[in-house]
């Protein structure tokens, strides 16, 4: 077999396997996942609002997304909200990124890379989790990634296919959130660079050591300097106007506020490191990284114009950051959400490394080459056991996009709940719950496991503020999570923006129909017969958190009334302390 055609073959058989196992993390208990943290903001900012209104606004940092805010109107308004189709086009772009990026990718790094790109892209947590929230970075992600792949295919070519796809690319990145102009204006910039360079050297630039066919490439691109300059001043045009009515309203409120807040902090970036990776154990960040340096130098080497975009890259997002300092960016969430591209350019020069190191010891070892194979393999595997799929992955569990699962890929620490990062410096509250703290009658489910549900209420947006996933690892039951509809407070809204201590119940009841309220993992507490129809066996009223949530927001005048209605219709608590109250429906048994 020529090793064409077995490189061809290799290459289908690992996109396939990349396409199952994206798809499968991808919707793996998608359905099951409780609404919850920043997915709230484009609801929020969509409810009652008009689609003309809806893309001439948007709002910072919330609802940054003028086409997912205006999708999330259209389909209030259509078919009503539920959970999965606020996420499918998240999840759509998401699975579009492992199937056909690496088929974008493959004339520029060659075969074998891509096959290497397509695993590592479908087992990227970071990748993965944004693919499954209704939030604008999986789209960014993939828009980004193909603006840079078909920009660098437009330079080795020439063809139009890949200016209008990098134009067009550009423009929607752009749209859909405003910090992806570095990504689109990256191979512009590139492009001026690399034709510098060539020129200053007096000389073609020469392929050293010869490379296969497919990926010999020039240094500079064919494509003149006066044509990338064209083509990036027509994505500003376009893309300004798109956007302007949007950004002038914006200058007119806390955008200033809101955009120079943030405290980046060196410290942050190792973490960043680790969410890139996609895995906190050292050995494997170390071994993805050198990769990740190995490949930059052989693209460098073997494509200038690629290698200088490549690299390019996280300079000016640093740069961009550094600048911008947006609110919370002391996370390292945060960082890797606005420079989201880099996530899949990451992936691309670990993949391009890892198929040098597996050249370099063909060269130098007599190691069967399905073998060497098998050890890349190996660690691909590795990264994907030793990240947070395995430790999220876990049922039941309603919450695997919670900041605790998200925010830090080491092991879980289940003696005390999640404490975030975004906190500011001078919030003193101590929010994080001890494992001692817990109700007695979690720990009593626990140990009599049972597949029925329960209903958790209430629910604060703010995973920093929500310990729902805490209390689910002791009772180990599938959750509900309680809504009412007539809820009205003085803090916690405001025009175009929530916060983590917002109830749920705020913005649900700013809905006029609640027939457009079809979420599978939300049920009204008013409503005994949907409950007992989704076989719930406890109602678990929340008195009083502990710790000091109660301090970060005002109590709900619903507790006391829901406590009343379910006395009087169900009968007394079937457990009952200082923080909660336990309400049993039919079938229940009485917790001692």
């Amino acid at each position: 077999m020529a090793d064409s055609d077995k490189d061809n073959r290799i290459f289908a058989a690992a996109l396939a396997l990349a396409a199952l196992a994206g798809i499968f993390l991808r919707c793996y208990l998608l359905q099951d996942q409780v609404f919850g943290d920043d997915e709230w903001h484009g609801l929020y900012f969509a409810i009652g609002r008009s689609p003309a209104w809806l893309l001439t606004h948007f709002s910072i940092p919330g609802a940054t997304c003028i086409p997912l805010n205006f999708y999330t109107g259209v389909l209030g308004a259509a078919t009503g909200w539920s959970e999965t189709l606020l996420r499918l086009p998240s999840l759509i772009f998401g699975i579009l990124c492992v199937v056909v990026c690496p088929l974008v990718a493959r004339p520029i790094i060659g075969t074998r890379q891509a096959a290497w790109l397509a695993l590592l892209l479908a087992i990227s947590p970071a990748l993965i989790f944004y693919s499954r929230i209704a939030r604008p970075y999986s789209t960014v992600a993939f828009l980004g990634f193909l603006c840079v792949l078909s920009a660098a295919r437009w330079a080795r070519s020439g063809e139009c296919c890949w200016l209008w796809l990098y134009v067009a690319s550009g423009i929607l990145a752009v749209y859909f959130h405003l910090f992806a102009v570095v990504t689109v204006m990256t191979p512009v910039l590139a492009a001026v660079i690399c034709s510098f360079l060539v020129r200053f050297s007096g000389k073609p630039w020469q392929v050293s050591p010869p490379v296969p066919a497919e990926t010999e490439q020039r240094a500079a691109p064919v494509v003149p300097t006066r044509h990338w300059i064209i083509a990036g001043v027509v994505i500003v045009i376009f893309s300004g106007v798109l956007m302007a009515p949007a950004v002038i309203h914006l200058l007119e409120t806390k955008f200033y506020n809101v955009a120079f807040a943030g405290d980046l902090r060196l410290a942050s970036l190792p973490r960043v490191a680790m969410l890139w990776a996609g895995v906190a154990q050292p050995v494997l960040v170390v071994l993805f990284f050198a990769a990740l340096v190995t490949g930059a130098f052989v693209e460098c080497r073997r494509n200038l114009y690629l290698g200088i975009m490549l690299i390019g890259l996280f300079p000016l997002h640093a740069l961009a950051l550094l600048l911008s300092r947006p609110d919370s960016v002391q996370s390292a969430i945060v960082l890797v959400r606005y420079s989201i591209p880099l996530a899949p350019v990451c992936l691309l020069l670990v993949a391009c490394g890892i198929q040098a190191a597996l050249e370099g010891i063909a060269t130098r070892v007599r190691f069967h080459a399905s073998l060497q194979a098998l050890v890349a393999f190996a660690f691909v595997v590795a990264l994907s056991l030793a990240g947070p799929l395995p430790q999220c992955y876990v049922v039941p569990n309603n919450f695997t996009s919670h900041g605790a699962y998200q925010h830090d890929y080491r092991r879980i620490d289940w003696n005390h709940s999640f404490h975030s990062d975004f906190a500011p410096a001078g919030f003193t509250l101590k929010t994080v719950i001890d494992a001692k703290e817990v109700s007695p009658f979690y720990k009593f489910l626990g140990q009599h496991p049972d597949g029925r549900p329960i209903v958790e209420y209430p629910m604060m947006i703010g995973d920093h503020f929500n310990p729902l996933y805490y209390y689910q690892h002791f009772h180990g039951r599938p959750v509900l999570v309680g809504y009412a509809t007539d809820v009205v407070l003085p803090a916690g809204l405001s025009p175009g923006n929530i916060y983590g201590d917002t109830y749920i119940d705020q913005v649900l009841s700013l809905v006029h129909d609640p027939s457009r309220l079809r979420f599978h993992n939300l049920v009204s507490m008013d409503d005994l017969p949907a409950m007992r129809a989704r076989n719930v066996e406890f109602i678990v009223l929340h008195k009083h958190f502990e710790a000091q949530l109660d301090a970060v927001a005002m109590p709900l005048p619903d507790i006391p009334r829901l406590y009343n209605k379910y006395h009087a219709e169900i009968g007394a608590p079937v457990y009952e302390d200082a923080h909660i109250a336990v309400f049993g429906l039919t079938g229940a048994q009485q917790a001692k």
